[in-house]
């Protein structure tokens, strides 16, 4: 009987110290997510501020509206030769 009761503490304690285990990586994935979340909320407000700044210039100056948009640069188009993969 006692040695059922030292089994059981064991597992008990087991158990106690998986579940402090999957406390810490839960809250280390919360954290992580939220640090993401500011980060990326911080560069839309630098990316904002910049493009403020420079309509200001531009009003200040008389200058031609300014695109903020894509060169283009991220889309993907043309320059590829997937020739090499055609069925022979």
């Amino acid at each position: 009987m006692m040695q059922e009761v030292e089994h059981k503490k064991e597992l008990m304690q087991l158990e106690f110290q998986m579940n402090m285990q999957l406390k810490g990586v839960d809250d280390k994935t919360l954290k992580n997510k939220e640090k993401e979340k500011e980060d990326r909320k911080d560069e839309r407000t630098r990316i904002q501020a910049s493009q403020q700044s420079e309509l200001i210039d531009q009003r200040k100056g008389d200058k031609p509206p300014k695109n903020f948009e894509s060169a283009g640069n991220d889309i993907l188009g043309g320059g590829f030769n997937l020739g090499a993969f055609d069925p022979r």
